[in-house]
């Protein structure tokens, strides 16, 4: 093996894709999220590192427009949460689901920095914009992209919880077009989509529903209002009731960290690669399904094959642990044994998904192969900065865009195989070397 291809292998399974199930098959338990009745199950804290970081998704609602300064509901649930979470505001005024409004949410600020959180949990509180008659036009597509928003966060290296707030109640007649009518027909399609791709849900309309005295406008509630829903979205996270009145931005200083460690920066799974080749490649779907049926029919038999693989590393590695201490002559090879088994069978575990990813990318025409390099590379340069997510420019990040896609470029010169020659860390470095300033520089040196 050329020594190319021999660091691209290593830089396959360390690469960092951000992405998770994008098929026919809904999300499992061993996915992003609990699957069936785990999915309403509130938050483990001992699950996470803390600060558990929490994206909150939203329009003017989230955002805070109606409540006072400093009392959104995401700012009140920041501070019922505590110390040992992080709770990030991500709401834009005017935010929909669907794409064909100005406002759109796919096209703001607010949901590219949500995404590049690698948030722990998501909360998404969107749907009162896309009642607007125009927008409502167009409700036959709002199932699906309301799916894809929710997949867009699954896919995540970080695996977040997602839970999807069912739209805030709309009072009286409503206004600037905003009815009530439209949120009663997303509720039954945001409740599908959840219980299809394993995310939770919040009962925002319910907790809010007939509470017109809330509503100055009809539309977003006052400061109350907020309460109601950062106490509804507080019971979903928790599973307990708040207790009292909220602490105001005065009484609880909390700093607001910028360091994400990202765990396993580059670990591409078999399912997170098929979900890139549909999302990136832009490939019609005639030309998809080859894809797609190989990927539904080889799924269970790669998902089983790993999973054995990881009982065995677990089951060698308890062995390995007993006998490092043993005191008995005899038994003391046994450690080096087991330690060895552990190493082989890691290495065994590591192939296997390779060769799987490389027979469902190789099926891709070479024509959609430059895009699915440049998000693929993207999403790898990305994760590996996202201990400093929070401090790059929207200059640094179009920037790192734009040196993405020309490594992708050359991913698609190469033929139709998954090897390319680009090394991993010499495109990291070309990336950051022109981005990144000291600072930044320093926190995120390869090693």
């Amino acid at each position: 093996m050329n020594p190319s291809k021999r660091t691209f292998l290593a830089c396959l399974f360390l690469l960092a894709a951000s992405t998770a199930a994008w098929s026919a098959e809904p999300a499992t338990a061993t996915g992003s999220a609990p699957a069936g009745g785990l999915r309403n199950e509130p938050i483990n804290v001992a699950d996470y590192k803390q600060p558990i970081r929490v994206a909150c998704l939203g329009d003017s609602i989230t955002a805070g427009v109606g409540a006072k300064p400093g009392w959104s509901w995401p700012d009140q649930l920041d501070r019922m949460l505590g110390r040992n979470w992080d709770v990030r505001n991500y709401g834009h005024s005017g935010g929909t689901v669907g794409k064909a409004d100005k406002h759109s949410i796919w096209s703001q600020k607010e949901y590219k920095s949500a995404l590049e959180l690698h948030p722990d949990v998501v909360v998404i509180l969107l749907g009162t914009n896309d009642t607007k008659p125009d927008n409502w036009a167009g409700k036959k597509d709002f199932p699906k992209l309301y799916k894809e928003l929710v997949v867009s966060f699954q896919k995540l290296s970080s695996k977040p919880r997602v839970f999807c707030g069912y739209p805030p109640y709309v009072a009286r007649k409503g206004a600037f077009g905003i009815n009530e009518a439209g949120v009663k027909e997303q509720i039954p399609m945001i409740q599908e989509v959840a219980k299809d791709w394993g995310a939770g849900v919040i009962d925002v309309h319910g907790a809010l529903e007939g509470k017109d005295q809330v509503f100055p406008d009809s539309v977003h509630p006052n400061t109350d209002g907020a309460t109601i829903i950062a106490k509804t979205a507080h019971r979903a996270l928790t599973g307990k009731e708040w207790e009292g009145d909220v602490p105001g931005p005065q009484d609880v200083k909390k700093e607001k960290p910028t360091v994400r460690v990202v765990e396993n920066p580059g670990e591409l799974t078999y399912r997170e690669a098929f979900a890139m080749i549909v999302s990136e490649t832009g490939m019609p779907a005639e030309k998809l399904e080859p894809i797609r049926k190989k990927f539904e029919d080889s799924s269970p038999v790669v998902e089983a094959r790993i999973g054995e693989l990881e009982g065995k590393i677990k089951e060698y590695d308890e062995l390995r642990m007993k006998y490092k201490h043993t005191q008995e002559e005899t038994d003391k090879p046994l450690y080096g044994e087991y330690k060895g088994k552990v190493a082989q069978t890691r290495k065994e575990l590591e192939k296997y998904k390779r060769d799987s990813i490389y027979e469902l990318v190789g099926m891709i025409p070479r024509e959609y192969k430059a895009p699915f390099g440049a998000a693929w590379v993207g999403k790898y340069v990305f994760d590996r900065l996202a201990p400093i997510a929070s401090t790059l420019t929207a200059e640094q990040r179009k920037k790192i865009r734009e040196l993405c896609k020309k490594e992708g470029e050359v991913y698609g010169n190469i033929n139709n195989t998954p090897e390319r020659s680009i090394e991993d860390v010499e495109t990291y470095k070309v990336i950051y070397e022109q981005v990144l300033d000291v600072d930044q520089k320093r926190r995120v040196e390869p090693k």
